[in-house]
C-alpha cells in the first residue's frame, strides 16, 4: 500500500520541481488629461472694486483648491504605480 501511494505522489512532486518564473511588464496607465490640464485663471474686472477683489479672491481660492485636488490625485496614481 505504501509503495502504491509513493507511486502516485512521486509524479506530483516532480512536476512542481521544474516551474519557471516569467516576469511580464505591466502596461503603464497614462495619467488622466483632466488632472494635467491647466487650471483656468480667473480674469480681473475693470474697475477693480472691493467687491471685485473679494470675488477674485474667492475664484483664486477655488482654483487653488482644484490644483491641490489634482496634485493629490496624481500623487495617489504615482504611489500606486510605485507599489506595483
Amino acid at each position: 500500500m505504501r509503495a502504491l501511494t509513493s507511486l502516485f505522489l512521486l509524479p506530483l512532486l516532480t512536476a512542481c520541481g521544474n516551474t519557471q518564473t516569467v516576469y511580464v511588464p505591466a502596461p503603464v496607465v497614462p495619467i488622466s488629461a483632466d488632472l494635467t490640464a491647466d487650471t483656468p485663471i480667473p480674469g480681473m474686472v475693470v474697475p477693480f472694486t472691493w467687491q471685485a477683489s473679494l470675488e477674485l479672491n474667492a475664484q483664486l481660492y477655488t482654483a487653488l483648491g482644484q490644483c491641490n485636488l489634482d496634485k493629490a490625485a496624481i500623487r495617489k496614481i504615482e504611489s500606486s504605480r510605485a507599489s506595483q
